[in-house]
């Protein structure tokens, strides 16, 4: 995603369009940003402690950021082993629950929910978008490849609040095979609150 939209498109400022971001800035203290990958995206929110969490380690070397932040290479299906309950304010997911099967995303979406105390929050396409090449180059098509496709419902239905806003993709190659991929497509993205929001 180009990084533009990172900056203006932050996650509180969608939710905080829609009212759904209740808390002021030093009210969160820390995120858990899951499959962070190069981009670091906690890095636009408020908090005193950030830590990315991502299996591909050739990403952390190009991760730029003003703002102090921890990462640790791990697998992400598999954060329990790593964290416990309750452990982080927020916890994000953004552009991660497309690239698993469907049930190990909803596994890890479940792992989220015991590791956040305010709440937990996904963004992700809406539809099923073929990709298998890591548009970035850095070695990482398998991690990159998307294997599931996801609907504002299937959040609903998980307790999520969910917005959709339209989006435009950098117009580069994503499939080995597919040439034709639309780049303008919809993004869902959605919130769950661990606790009662108070204002």
């Amino acid at each position: 995603m180009p990084k533009a939209d990172w900056e203006e498109n932050t996650i509180k400022n969608i939710f905080s369009r829609a009212d759904l971001w209740p808390w002021k800035d030093d009210e969160i203290v820390s995120i858990l940003d899951v499959a962070c990958g190069l981009s670091l995206k906690s890095k636009f929110l408020p908090a005193k402690i950030r830590v990315g969490v991502d299996i591909h380690e050739k990403y952390f070397d190009h991760i730029e950021s003003d703002v102090p932040y921890v990462v640790i290479k791990h697998d992400v299906r598999k954060l329990n082993e790593i964290f416990v309950s309750k452990s982080f304010d927020i916890v994000i997911g953004l552009d991660i629950v497309e690239h698993l099967e469907k049930e190990e995303s909803l596994n890890m979406i479940k792992q989220c929910e015991e590791i956040a105390r305010k709440a937990v929050i996904f963004e992700c396409p809406k539809g099923f978008i073929p990709q298998n090449i890591d548009i970035q180059g850095h070695d990482a098509d398998h991690w990159q490849t998307h294997r599931s496709a996801w609907e504002p419902e299937e959040f609903e239905k998980l307790g999520f609040k969910t917005l959709i806003r339209d989006y435009t993709m950098s117009n580069v190659k994503r499939h080995t095979e597919i040439d034709d991929i639309d780049v303008h497509v919809q993004m869902i993205d959605a919130i769950k609150f661990m606790e009662k929001k108070q204002r």
